[in-house]
């Protein structure tokens, strides 16, 4: 953590609380729940580059308990149960190298609404941050790491495919192999540090190295159309197999969402989950246990989408805050 003084962590920290009370303002005014999601679950997520801390508890009768990475599967089950707006604002853990851009213990910004397709959450997205700049600056123009940024709706929207073909000279959808895929990136002159036989890694050393650095400059950049291989919890797309109907927002070098058009079919999401557990075991990661209330929670759920903001990353662009310790009551650094 750089160091600042004690007048300045306070004002960051008075200016968090404010983004707080205007998120939750946003939310409220059109007609969402607020839930407390719990912290302790059986299943923190399966995602095989999640990791979790594992906690010991006494009235768990001996089952292990992770502190979640999200709270998407306790959301989730209440979709299930009849529930059609609802967020939460919720301290979130992920046992990952502390860094000016991620805490080990961070505020997820997470909600989902029935009936909302995936484009309809794109526009739901840049209002609620251009609603918080507002509400914080009087104005929708923020300074960040000494760039000018526009968050007046619309943001720029580009597909996977659009975004690496200009600013790569690659099209990811063309190739099969990672050999293939790592060929064409240095032909093109983009590095690719890595060997693996796996294209994931390959196609992600190409994002990292030509395209993530060059999106989301002056006007936040919404990329949508993953691959999918990369859908995660998100339905494929019925009019492209090839792509999932997955967004993330990039804005000031920053990674600030990950959302999903909600799969709701619980035999394909099991089948995505024995998939990640046997990625997790091959490469000797902890194997957490099916979600089994979550599965049966997808049977009843209706269309929905959902999307998770780091809250913290959303208050450092907002406020110019370079090091997110800066904006927290302590630093893991």
């Amino acid at each position: 953590m750089s160091a600042i003084t004690f007048e300045e962590h306070r004002a960051l920290l008075q200016k968090r609380a404010r983004i707080l009370q205007a998120t939750r303002r946003f939310f409220d005014e059109r007609g969402y729940t607020e839930i407390e999601a719990p912290v302790a679950v059986v299943c923190p997520g399966l995602e095989l580059h999640l990791d979790a801390f594992e906690v010991t508890t006494r009235y768990s009768g001996g089952e292990r308990r992770f502190l979640h990475t999200s709270p998407e599967y306790a959301l989730k089950r209440l979709l299930g149960e009849g529930f059609e707006r609802i967020y939460s604002l919720t301290p979130c853990f992920r046992d990952e190298e502390p860094s000016t851009t991620h805490s080990p213990e961070f505020t997820m910004l997470e909600w989902y609404q029935v009936g909302l397709s995936m484009h309809g959450l794109i526009a739901q997205t840049e209002e609620l941050i251009a609603y918080c700049a507002e509400a914080l600056n009087g104005c929708k123009q923020v300074m960040y790491n000494g760039e000018t940024l526009d968050l007046t709706p619309p943001f720029e929207r580009l597909t996977v495919q659009e975004a690496f073909l200009r600013y790569a000279k690659v099209d990811p959808f063309a190739y099969k192999t990672a050999s293939e895929l790592r060929d064409a990136a240095i032909r093109e002159g983009v590095p690719v540090m890595t060997g693996s036989s796996c294209y994931e890694d390959v196609f992600f050393q190409i994002f990292l190295n030509a395209v993530e650095p060059r999106i989301g400059r002056g006007k936040p950049t919404f990329l949508y159309g993953w691959p999918a291989a990369q859908a995660a919890l998100a339905r494929i797309d019925p009019e492209n197999p090839a792509v999932a109907l997955r967004f993330e927002l990039y804005a000031g070098g920053i990674e600030l969402c990950d959302a999903f058009d909600e799969l709701c079919d619980p035999v394909e999401q099991r089948a995505r989950f024995e998939q990640d557990q046997k990625d997790r075991a091959s490469l000797g990661r902890p194997v957490p246990p099916i979600d089994e209330a979550l599965l049966d929670a997808l049977r009843r759920m209706k269309p929905t989408s959902g999307n998770a903001i780091g809250f913290d990353r959303m208050a450092m662009l907002l406020t110019g805050c370079n090091d997110i310790a800066h904006l927290r009551a302590q630093s893991w650094v």
